[in-house]
């Protein structure tokens, strides 16, 4: 009996269990912004160190260049061979200077040129009563090697690099080659070699660090972004006198992929035109798509917003079906992280000026960079 009764004094009851519970469901939910906060910050600072190493990374490579990293690279022979060119984007350029060497090297071969595209369109006319419509679709996919030209081409390889890759970046997985970090178009040259020994024929453009006279402090070199980004332009045109539904209407999606390369693009665009002037008022719909990839570079200009029609300097985790494909994308919270020129990495309030984002981003205007 003794035994029985103190089982019975050490039994929870249900509502006693109900309150524990209901306990641990709070503190649990207390816990977890922090927990998030954590995890945040731990991005946040693994983010900052892979800008920072392709900054240093960005430097060696122009101390052996003597020029800054090219943001595109394309190589064809119409004026004769080349030999061991580079086709590619900046990240292809640093590949051999964040332990990529070997990945590097396998993509030599025959340098190869080609496409692929799709064309869709669809127009529909009513003038008068009287219908007109013209239908047409094509796609494309050319590919061919220019045997005796060699090159180190970046559609040779792909996958996830961890130097170009960022937990954060919520597109990430969305593409095969992900690239979550962008360099500064206005920092980063260019290069075109179209084969034979005419100095026409060749190009090569990048800043050298003594021509960023605004100071390397000041300057960006890369900044956060999305792997792929996508926006929408609508404009309602019911208030211009057409029926209720007439609109105009862009969408543009683009992958920004560590192996871009200008010299095998893909891209695909849809365009669905309606004009009727029968009825009244008359109808007018146009809704074009465009879908392609750019380089992992973002303007100085800032990002466009198509509601406001104004610039800003970057948007703050948007979705990936509301960024700008060529602007830079903060990927955590507060802001946008930046590697300067000098290699030091800032993280720029999301409040920022769009006169300072564009300045920071200005290599040797002589404007002067405010508060960040």
């Amino acid at each position: 009996m003794t035994s029985r009764f103190r089982t019975r004094e050490t039994a929870f009851t249900l509502i006693e269990l109900l309150v524990v519970i209901a306990i641990i469901a709070i503190l649990i939910g207390l816990l977890l912004p922090a927990v998030q906060k954590v995890r945040e910050a731990a991005a946040r600072a693994e983010n900052s160190n892979k800008l920072h190493q392709l900054a240093l990374a960005a430097h060696t490579y122009h101390d052996t260049a003597k020029k800054m990293p090219p943001y595109q690279m394309s190589s064809q022979p119409y004026y004769g061979n080349v030999s061991n060119a580079t086709t590619g984007s900046w990240p292809m350029a640093l590949l051999p200077y964040v332990e990529q060497d070997a990945l590097y090297k396998s993509t030599l071969g025959t340098l190869t040129y080609g496409y692929n595209y799709t064309y869709s369109q669809h127009y529909s006319y009513n003038y008068g009563g009287t219908p007109y419509n013209y239908d047409y679709d094509n796609s494309y996919n050319y590919s061919t090697p220019y045997n005796g030209s060699t090159a180190y081409q970046a559609l040779r390889a792909k996958g996830k690099i961890n130097s170009f890759y960022a937990k954060t970046d919520p597109s990430a997985e969305l593409v095969d080659s992900p690239c979550s970090f962008m360099c500064n178009s206005s920092v980063f040259g260019y290069e075109y070699n179209y084969g034979g020994s005419t100095t026409y024929s060749k190009y090569s453009y990048g800043l050298t660090l003594d021509k960023i006279t605004d100071g390397t402090s000041n300057t960006s070199m890369f900044a956060e972004g999305y792997s792929r980004c996508a926006s929408s332009q609508y404009t309602d045109y019911s208030k211009y006198g057409y029926a209720a539904g007439s609109h105009y209407k862009y969408d543009n999606a683009s992958d920004r992929a560590w192996n871009y390369d200008p010299n095998n693009y893909k891209f695909s665009y849809i365009i669905n035109y309606t004009y009727d002037s029968s009825v009244s008022p008359p109808v007018y719909k146009y809704d074009y798509t465009y879908s392609g990839s750019n380089p992992p570079y973002y303007s100085y200009y800032g990002s466009y917003d198509y509601t406001t029609y104004q610039y800003t300097a970057f948007k703050v985790k948007p979705s990936p079906d509301n960024c700008d494909p060529y602007g830079a994308e903060g990927t955590t919270s507060g802001g946008c992280l930046v590697a300067m020129c000098d290699g030091s990495v800032r993280m720029i309030s999301a409040g920022v000026a769009i006169s300072t984002w564009q300045a920071m981003g200005t290599p040797n205007s002589g404007d002067v960079v405010g508060n960040f």
